[in-house]
């Protein structure tokens, strides 16, 4: 499970600002140091997401770049999440962008909101948005949810009454369940590599969400669902490439054989693949150095 989240804020004009902590536990000695920082805004600068292994802790971050008004102040934010070694990575993909994209809201007003106060805002946007879908979709916690945007509608007008009274008649069918057995049907479909289905269960539980009014648990069900579409494509290209970087290697094509382990690295980054990320990239490197010391003792 995450033990707690951070966030920092990359201003166009000046160094960059840690905006605020969250912790599970309710305190920690883990803070983002120069060293960090540094390390997480050079592979953001190749990828979106990243894993940073460290010694206690691994940071799964993604790099968010402002798209409204913000933009004019500053490049965006780097959000991560402290997870341990057996966290499924993948898993948290989807909710990282999410609660990003939360944070840019006009109203949040997050480049001039004071620490105390962001980490509490921070410390909703982890519990709305980072815990692990399955907790946020257990059938319970959706009607939950569902019946808190009920009454906020009931306060509304005429309209806004008549979706309230249509939301209680949808939890009373059931709807919120589907959710859950859509999304639990995807996730076994993960596990037995069919992502067909799981992209097809995950978008059918998005829509769902969606007319229940939980927007924030609809879009990461369709991003998920997006991803699922494309990871065979990702996959299938990836293995393209091992194959030609073997038959590079058998011919003894040092530097082409090492290019496309890099390529392979690069796309299992996409898939949020980590550990094949390091294989194919120590390969690479690997075969780039012989590479160069093969053409430079050749050409004596």
């Amino acid at each position: 499970m995450p033990s707690g989240c951070f966030v920092i804020l990359l201003p166009s004009d000046s160094d960059y600002r840690i905006l605020g902590y969250y912790f599970k536990e309710g305190k920690s000695d883990f803070e983002i140091s120069n060293d960090i920082f540094l390390r997480l805004n050079l592979d953001h600068s190749k990828s979106d997401y990243n894993l940073l292994k460290l010694k206690e802790h691994h940071i799964f971050s993604y790099n968010y770049i402002f798209k409204g008004k913000g933009a004019r102040k500053a490049l965006g934010i780097i959000i991560g999440m402290l997870l341990n070694e057996e966290d499924e990575i993948e898993k948290f993909r989807s909710s990282l962008k999410t609660a990003a994209e939360a944070l840019e809201m006009p109203s949040l007003n997050i480049l001039n909101i004071p620490k105390e106060k962001f980490e509490t805002l921070l410390k909703d946007i982890y519990l709305e948005h980072l815990e692990p879908l399955v907790d946020i979709l257990q059938p319970e916690q959706l009607k939950k949810n569902i019946i808190n945007i009920t009454k906020f509608m009931l306060s509304g007008g005429k309209k806004e009454r008549k979706i309230a009274q249509d939301l209680l008649e949808k939890i009373e069918a059931g709807d919120h369940i589907k959710i859950s057995e859509f999304y639990t049907t995807a996730e076994n479909a993960i596990k037995s590599q069919d992502f067909e289905k799981a992209a097809k269960f995950y978008l059918k539980a998005g829509e769902i969400a969606e007319e229940l009014y939980i927007i924030d648990i609809a879009d990461s069900l369709k991003e998920k669902g997006q991803f699922s579409k494309r990871t065979p494509e990702f996959s299938k290209e990836r293995e393209k490439l091992i194959e030609e970087a073997r038959n590079f290697l058998r011919n003894e094509d040092f530097h082409n054989a090492y290019i496309s382990y890099r390529k392979a690295s690069e796309i299992s980054k996409k898939l949020v693949q980590f550990d094949k990320e390091e294989e194919y990239r120590l390969k690479s490197k690997a075969l780039e150095d012989f590479h160069k010391v093969d053409q430079k003792y050749k050409n004596k």
